[in-house]
């Protein structure tokens, strides 16, 4: 899945090329390290799914690193990940009816890929006795950013009943959860049988899996890409995939605790603590402690004085943010967009 906007990133995660397509972490982009994770003999040609105005950056991207995708789905607006999902499974299921889909997004960073797809192995065992899995990553701090997920009693292996999600937390429930070992992380990441997911929309959301099927039997071909129709696939709910399926399937599982070095790339100060190599145009720091500067070649960042500072610089916007309060960058994205700056975004 690769069709977000990524307004956290501002100013350098912007409509025309989001965050996925940026080198943000690695030498590669997130996408293209996303892709490269998963090429392995074990994995088919991956299906990618990103907003139609990306189709030409998702083709750049891939022929950059060699790889041939078995499709490209292009979604005409955003629908949330319930409507991906189910255009994923009877994608696939029309493909291979006993197919197993791990859908993921495209802006996690991993830094033990050895270990995250050992545990996707696992679970596709157990996905094939008929779970819908999602992946529970170990917390190390009491994160207000992300959902968790509550585990209860063991299926087998490291693969657990679902018990409970919660939505993300205030700072005093998020201290509660991490001192529990019954929660983790919830990464957004899903394998299922395709065949199953496709009942369970049926049952839950029969309105989304609808809509998603008639857009991808209406869908035409672009450039080799399949463009969903967009008249049905307006129709489909948007909703998430753990609210309309998970959050009432009785055939959840969680894998947990996942401990393979998983960030959500959403925040600059996230980023910080993951890039790897330097700023393309360092900074002069003196006196300066603990700050992220990322800035384009055009301009220089010089800081004097001052700790746990986000400045990042690019194409003439700046955005300057304390470290805790980079989740709040959104804000920014919309004060541009109520105040008709559309040109900055």
């Amino acid at each position: 899945m690769c069709g977000g906007a990524g307004t956290r990133l501002w100013p350098v995660s912007v409509q025309a090329h989001p965050k996925q397509f940026h080198r943000l972490v690695t030498d590669k982009t997130v996408f293209q390290d996303t892709v490269l994770r998963l090429t392995g003999e074990d994995f088919a040609p991956p299906v990618v799914m990103s907003n139609q105005r990306y189709a030409s950056l998702v083709r750049e991207q891939l022929a950059e690193i060699g790889v041939e995708p078995g499709a490209v789905i292009l979604e005409p607006m955003v629908r949330n990940t319930a409507a991906v999902a189910a255009v994923a499974a009877r994608h696939v299921a029309e493909q291979d009816a006993e197919g197993l889909v791990l859908l993921l997004p495209s802006d996690h960073f991993i830094g033990q890929p050895d270990v995250f797809i050992a545990a996707v192995t696992e679970a596709a065992r157990m996905a094939k006795s008929g779970y819908i899995t999602t992946f529970g990553i170990r917390p190390d701090r009491p994160e207000t950013g992300f959902g968790y997920i509550q585990r209860g009693d063991a299926i087998g292996g490291s693969l657990y009943a679902v018990t409970e999600f919660r939505e993300k937390p205030n700072l005093e429930t998020a201290m509660k959860y991490i001192s529990n070992p019954a929660f983790s992380w919830n990464a957004g990441i899903f394998l299922f049988p395709a065949s199953l997911m496709v009942d369970e929309l049926e049952t839950h959301a029969p309105d989304i899996l609808d809509a998603a099927t008639a857009a991808l039997e209406a869908a035409s071909d672009v450039d080799g890409n399949i463009l969903l129709d967009p008249e049905c696939f307006a129709a489909a709910r948007s909703t998430s995939v753990d609210y309309a399926v998970m959050e009432q399937t009785s055939k959840a599982a969680i894998y947990a605790p996942l401990d393979c070095q998983w960030n959500d790339i959403g925040t600059w100060s996230m980023i910080g603590s993951i890039r790897q190599g330097d700023s393309e145009n360092p900074p002069i720091a003196i006196d300066s402690v603990g700050c992220t500067v990322l800035s384009d070649a055009d301009h220089t960042v010089a800081l004097v004085g001052v700790q746990d500072l986000c400045v990042i610089v690019e194409g003439g916007r700046i955005l300057i943010t304390s470290k805790d309060r980079t989740q709040d960058v959104g804000k920014v994205v919309s004060a541009l967009r109520e105040t008709g700056r559309e040109d900055l975004l």
